[in-house]
């Protein structure tokens, strides 16, 4: 009985920082110049990224601005907070991010940071 409440205590311990901060279903296009914060596991390739919200396969899609930055490899499959825009998937305000999701929404990111 030991281990298996150790090990619990250890991931509370270390989820506790890092945990997602989004409930995808609730998410819709933020108003111009509105910026939101998203905090999940972060999975890049190029600029262009999946953000997700658990341990599932539910994710958003969106594309890195040249201001984010680009993080080094490691932070790879990290939980990772992501602030930028959400847009409606294929239209101007879009651009050409991939919606690599399939959400119908995508996020246009200008900050890449280790949450707290």
């Amino acid at each position: 009985m030991r281990k298996p409440l150790l090990l619990a205590a250890a991931m509370l311990a270390a989820g506790c920082a890092s945990a997602p901060s989004f409930d995808i279903e609730t998410l819709k296009p933020t108003a111009e110049g509105e910026q939101i914060s998203l905090t999940g596991r972060f999975e890049l390739s190029g600029l262009q990224f999946r953000l997700f919200p658990g341990a599932d396969d539910t994710c958003i899609s969106g594309a890195l601005t040249s201001l984010a930055g680009v993080p080094t490899p490691e932070y790879n499959n990290r939980t990772m907070t992501l602030t930028g825009e959400l847009h409606l998937a294929e239209t101007d305000a879009a651009g050409a991010i991939k919606d690599a999701c399939n959400r119908g929404l995508v996020m246009l990111a200008n900050e890449v940071v280790v949450p707290n």
